[in-house]
């Protein structure tokens, strides 16, 4: 059982940033430029109007400095593959952050920071259904953290668990174009919007790539940075392990949000993850994690666990957070 909810978030995380291998475009280092042209799309507000007006009947888009005189514009397959090429860059510069997280456990909301190090991520509990922990709670948790620091095997497993994830999500990423058919849809606001469906022509060769596979949704994409701005999918096949005697995943949805947090750098802020089954024998399951993700800040690639701890106690609850809870 724990394997096939470890598959689901693994599953589902990787539909968090949809991002293959198609260099269409090296938009990486000239973002700079691209940078200005959103800011005057967003005050425009009818930017993505006219490029999916451009497509026409041949379903085709001029984006971003493609399709000029000469040159044809590219498809809906093309875009996505541009902006994955995007993301995975992104994700090739291995920076670390330091960011607020709200998420959902159970029945209570929980606030934390959480910050990445060389040796593993560190997280401090803030505040519980919106309430600042009181003493004893905040005793509770700085004699976790404190434990988790002076226990070097503890924290090899969670360098290596969040290594091991990384790295399925990176080939998990690869597959997004072969995977999936993609036809425009028209815009919201200043964005291009994208379907996504399984392409039958594609077989997967792994549990994740059956359930990515089996997603269909939309893409909304940032059509001067070529950056993935939104994704919502939903599972339209059940999936069954070893013919259904192994397990199932009958029902799943996934939404994910994405914000630029600095030049050429796009992070996660959004996930609301549901997904439900049955494994042998007549065992239930349930994956959901609702999490917002705000106020992101890089930090040293070679921070320590000792600077980080001090890091986390430097961070307090924004009232404004609080008071979304």
């Amino acid at each position: 059982m724990r394997r096939l909810v470890l598959l689901l978030v693994f599953t589902a995380g990787s539909i968090l940033l949809v991002r293959a291998i198609p260099a269409l475009s090296g938009d990486v280092a000239g973002e700079a430029g691209g940078r200005e042209s959103f800011r005057g799309m967003h005050r425009g507000g009818s930017r993505a109007t006219e490029i999916i007006g451009s497509a026409g009947s041949s379903g085709k888009v001029s984006v971003a400095g493609q399709g000029a005189e000469g040159s044809s514009p590219p498809t809906a397959n093309e875009l996505v593959g541009a902006v994955i090429f995007n993301e995975l860059a992104d994700r090739e510069q291995l920076l670390k952050w330091i960011c607020l997280i709200e998420k959902r456990a159970g029945k209570q909301t929980l606030t934390e920071v959480q910050v990445e190090t060389k040796d593993g991520p560190l997280y401090r509990l803030l505040a519980i259904d919106g309430t600042v922990l009181n003493f004893d709670q905040r005793r509770q948790d700085d004699a976790r953290l404190g434990r988790l620091m002076k226990d070097p095997k503890t924290m090899q497993q969670l360098k290596q668990s969040q290594d091991d994830d990384e790295v399925k999500l990176q080939k998990l990423l690869s597959l997004m174009p072969n995977a999936f058919l993609y036809d425009y849809d028209g815009a919201e606001g200043n964005l291009v919007r994208v379907k996504f469906r399984p392409n039958p022509d594609y077989s997967p060769t792994s549990y994740e790539a059956r359930v990515i596979h089996s997603l269909a949704g939309t893409l909304l994409i940032d059509p001067e940075l070529k950056r993935l701005s939104k994704v919502a999918g939903q599972l339209v096949n059940r999936v069954e392990f070893g013919y259904g005697l192994l397990g199932r995943i009958d029902s799943g949805t996934v939404e994910f949000g994405r914000v630029e947090v600095g030049p050429g750098q796009w992070k996660t802020a959004f996930i609301n993850i549901h997904f439900s089954g049955r494994v042998a024998v007549f065992k239930t399951i349930s994956k959901d994690q609702y999490e917002r993700r705000s106020d992101f800040h890089t930090v040293s690639s070679d921070l320590s666990l000792s600077d980080a701890k001090d890091l986390l106690i430097s961070r307090t609850l924004p009232v404004h957070e609080a008071a979304l809870l």
